[in-house]
């Protein structure tokens, strides 16, 4: 007890520019994992990034998150999908700052007590390949806050600039809000278009986010929602049979199901397959899809949150 005691009060000594482990109310809560979709001519899939563990690198906390890539193939979409490795990240926190190694050091990745018109650098990527780090102006254009699932997020939207004293256009982008604790929602740092050759050659969207003490988070139209559990979806009226299918499923939908309540069908790399309206004689018809796993989403109007139900279609 006595040398927890000092050393708290050690750490609280520490200058305030020190680095954190993991600061979960503003990067890395615990079990966070983020999921991402990419697509390319013959192939798609997810890249999922995970929180592994606190780290210490030159003497100062931070935090590992390892990747990987889950790849089907458009030309064989009955193969199982290829799980391919992809290299680790580190990041740090920094008071309301995440910082990201690249070059040997830590660059600013986000900074949530930023203004607008506040810049930093910070490395671009590609996913993979041999092209070295790029250099970008991050410029806020935004700032707010939402609150999701009890939490109030701090949020920024930026563009993307060439450093100062260089010339040309960067050949990338970085859309969407960044978030606390979810980051980007079109991936974690701004990537390169300057190398080609990578594969993926482009991550997309963010499509999901899991930490613990969290719901489930996706994203549909630029906009974050909740995705609950089936086992909520079903205490909340929404459920479908028979499941196993052929494609034609009997849904049972809420009571007061709002009137612009529509429903969403992916696969599991998070992509939708099909938009559909909500029927009103309860019968759906998904007939023509590839035989697999999806997840049928019923977005109910304006609410912020969404239900789910896992389909098996034979």
């Amino acid at each position: 007890m006595k040398y927890f005691l000092l050393l708290a009060c050690v750490v609280g000594l520490l200058p305030a520019a020190q680095a954190q482990s993991a600061n979960p109310s503003v990067w890395c809560p615990p079990g966070a994992t983020w999921t991402y979709g990419w697509t390319w001519w013959n192939e798609h899939g997810t890249v999922t990034v995970r929180y592994a563990r606190d780290t210490i690198v030159a003497g100062q906390p931070a935090q590992l998150l390892t990747r990987r890539q889950l790849v089907y193939s458009r030309i064989a979409p009955t193969l199982p999908p290829l799980i391919m490795p992809m290299s680790s990240v580190l990041t740090r926190t920094v008071a309301s700052r995440v910082e990201v190694q690249a070059n040997g050091q830590f660059y600013t990745l986000y900074d949530f007590a930023a203004r607008p018109g506040a810049s930093w650098l910070t490395p671009s990527v590609v996913p993979i390949g041999p092209c070295p780090t790029e250099l970008v102006q991050v410029i806020v254009d935004s700032v707010g806050t939402q609150l999701l699932a009890g939490h109030t997020l701090r949020w920024l939207r930026v563009h993307l600039a060439a450093p100062a004293g260089t010339s040309g256009n960067v050949l990338g982008r970085w859309t969407g809000r960044l978030y606390e604790q979810l980051g980007g929602m079109e991936y974690l740092q701004p990537q390169s278009l300057t190398c080609g050759g990578t594969d993926p050659g482009y991550i997309g969207g963010f499509t999901g986010f899991q930490a613990t003490g969290w719901p489930a988070i996706s994203a549909t139209g630029g906009s974050l929602v909740l995705a609950t559990s089936p086992a909520r979806a079903l205490a909340a009226g929404f459920s479908s049979y028979p499941n196993p299918s052929t494609g034609v499923l009997r849904l049972v939908l809420p009571t007061g199901l709002a009137p612009d309540a529509r429903l969403q069908l992916l696969d599991l790399a998070g992509q939708v397959v099909r938009r559909l309206a909500v029927p009103a004689n309860g019968q759906l018809d998904i007939r023509g899809l590839p035989a697999g796993t999806y997840v049928l989403l019923l977005l109910g109007g304006r609410q912020q949150s969404v239900l789910a139900q896992r389909l098996v279609v034979e």
